[in-house]
C-alpha cells in the first residue's frame, strides 16, 4: 500500500494522531483519497447544500461510499457494522472523516462548507485526551476550521456536559456546528438553547408530515422563525419533490438539500461545476405559487373583505356599527365579532350565534384588553384600512383563525375597531397584512409577484 504520508507535502509538518492514520489507512486513487478497512474500499461523495436566497451551493455533506473486494457496494451502516470492538469503530469513524477532508481540500473550492458526521456515542474517546481529533485532521490537511460545520445527530447525544465542552472546543476552534435530524424523535429545545449550535437541520419527517397534515404545515413557519430567534440557521433536508421544496420556501429556511437538489456526487470532479439552476427554477416556481395561493386566500376571504370595505365612512354611530356586526356573523365562516375602542378596550359582549362551554370564561367581553393584538394595533394604525391577521389560536374555542379588523371613523363619536374572527383551517401566509393591493383587484398579482 503507498501511503498518502508520501505524497502529500503537508503530512510530515503535521505528524500525530491523524499522520498515523492517514499513512496507515488511506491512498490515492487519481487525486482522492480511497480508505481501507476490513478488507473494503472507502471513496467519497458529497452532496450540495444550496443557499435559498443566494442560489448556489454553499455547502457540501461528507457520505461514505463503501464497496468490498468483489467491487460491491453496500450501505455505510452494514460498513460499521464490520468493526469488532469500540476500538475499530473510532478508526473508521475517523478513517471517513479524514476521507471527505482530503477530497474537500483537492477541490480546491474558494468558499463553502465541508459538512462532517460526528458520532456522538464515540464522544468519550474526546473525554480521555480533551483534544477534538477531528481538529487534528483539519490541521493536517491543512483546511481551514472555518470551512467545516461538525453535524451532531439530535437524538443520539449520550452525554449533554460532555457535548457541551466537545462543541465548546470546536466554536473556540472557528468550526461550525451543527444539530441534525432534529424534529425525527422527540426534539429537545434544551440542546438548542445549551449547545448554541450554529445550524439545525430539520428531519425530512418534518416536511413530508406537512404534506399531508395541514395543523404541522402551520407549524413549520413558526419553528423556522423560533429558531432563527434561538440563533441557528436552518436547513431543510431530504427535500425530494418541487411540493416539498415549496414548504421550505414558504416556512422561509436558510438552507436546502434533497434528492431534488443534487444527489450525492460520486464524481468529485464535476462538484466545482454544480451551479443553483434547480434552486434558480424553483425559485421562480415558488413566485408563481405565492400569486396563485395568494389569490385562492383572498379568493376566501373576498366577502368579508367586500363587506367591511363598503362600511368605510357610511357607519353612523356605535349602535349601526353593533348591528351590522349581527349581520355580520350570519355570514359563513364568521365565528365571532366584537368592538374595540381606540384605546383596545371591548365595548360590549361578543357578538357571536356561538358559544363553546369548555372556553366560555376566556371568551372575552365587555372590558377585555386587546391593545395587545396586532389586530388592534394595526388597525388603529392605519383607519379605514382592513387588516388581516392570522392565523393564530383563538381563545375563544381553542382552534385556529384569521381576524379582520378595521378602525372605523364614526364623525362626532370617536373610532371603533370592529373585528372578526374566521375560521381558518389551512395555512394563511399570504392573508396577513393589510395588503391593500388585493382589496381592489383580487385577482391581480401586485408588485411584479408575476415575474
Amino acid at each position: 500500500m503507498s501511503a498518502l504520508r508520501k505524497e502529500l507535502h503537508y503530512s510530515e509538518r503535521s505528524g500525530g494522531r491523524a499522520a498515523r492514520l492517514v499513512g496507515e489507512s488511506m491512498t490515492r486513487q487519481d487525486r482522492w483519497a480511497v480508505g481501507h478497512f476490513a478488507g473494503c474500499r472507502l471513496t467519497g461523495a458529497l452532496q450540495p447544500i444550496y443557499c435559498l436566497s443566494h442560489k448556489r451551493p454553499v455547502g457540501y455533506e461528507g457520505l461514505i461510499r463503501p464497496t468490498n473486494a468483489t467491487g460491491r457496494s453496500f450501505s455505510p451502516g452494514e460498513l460499521f457494522g464490520k468493526a469488532g470492538n469500540p476500538e475499530q469503530l473510532i478508526h473508521l469513524d475517523r478513517l471517513c472523516r479524514a476521507v471527505h477532508i482530503h477530497n474537500f481540500v483537492t477541490l480546491g473550492l474558494e468558499s463553502g462548507w465541508l459538512f462532517l458526521n460526528l458520532n456522538p456515542n464515540l464522544f468519550w474517546t474526546f473525554k480521555r485526551s480533551r483534544v477534538a481529533f477531528t481538529l487534528d485532521l483539519m490541521h493536517h490537511f491543512g483546511l481551514d476550521p472555518s470551512r467545516v460545520v461538525l453535524e451532531i445527530l439530535e437524538k443520539s447525544i449520550p452525554d449533554e456536559e460532555l457535548m457541551g465542552e466537545l462543541v465548546d472546543q470546536y466554536h473556540a476552534m472557528g468550526c461550525l456546528v451543527a444539530i441534525d435530524d432534529f424534529g425525527s424523535g422527540q426534539a429537545n429545545f434544551d440542546r438548542i438553547w445549551r449547545l448554541r449550535p450554529d445550524i439545525v437541520k430539520l428531519d425530512r419527517s418534518i416536511i413530508a408530515n406537512a404534506l399531508h397534515n395541514a395543523h404541522a404545515r402551520r407549524i413549520i413557519p413558526g419553528l423556522v422563525s423560533l429558531l432563527h430567534q434561538a440563533g441557528a440557521m436552518v436547513l431543510i433536508e431530504g427535500i425530494e419533490t418541487q411540493d416539498e421544496a415549496m414548504i421550505a420556501w414558504d416556512a422561509e429556511a436558510d438552507f436546502v438539500q434533497g434528492f431534488l437538489f443534487g444527489v450525492p456526487v460520486t464524481n468529485l470532479e464535476t462538484i466545482p461545476a454544480l451551479t443553483g439552476e434547480t434552486v434558480k427554477k424553483m425559485t421562480k416556481s415558488f413566485r408563481h405559487h405565492l400569486v396563485e395561493e395568494g389569490q385562492r386566500q383572498f379568493g376566501e376571504i373576498r366577502r368579508y373583505l367586500d363587506i367591511l370595505e363598503a362600511w368605510v365612512g357610511r357607519v353612523a354611530s356605535l349602535d349601526e356599527l353593533r348591528l351590522k356586526g349581527g349581520e355580520m356573523v350570519a355570514v359563513a365562516g364568521v365565528k365571532r365579532c366584537f368592538i374595540l375602542n381606540q384605546w383596545g378596550i371591548q365595548v360590549g359582549p361578543n357578538i357571536s350565534g356561538e358559544k363553546s362551554p369548555h372556553f366560555a370564561h376566556i371568551a372575552g367581553g365587555e372590558g377585555a384588553d386587546w391593545s395587545r393584538r396586532t389586530y388592534y394595533r394595526r388597525a388603529v394604525g392605519r383607519p379605514g384600512a382592513i387588516q388581516v391577521v392570522g392565523p393564530y389560536f383563538s381563545q375563544p374555542d381553542a382552534a385556529m383563525c384569521i381576524t379582520l379588523s378595521i378602525a372605523l371613523e364614526i364623525r362626532g363619536g370617536g373610532t371603533w375597531i370592529f373585528c372578526a374572527d374566521v375560521e381558518w383551517n389551512g395555512p394563511a401566509d399570504m392573508v396577513v397584512g393589510e395588503n391593500r393591493c388585493f382589496l381592489r383587484e383580487y385577482a391581480r398579482p401586485c408588485n411584479g409577484m408575476s415575474a
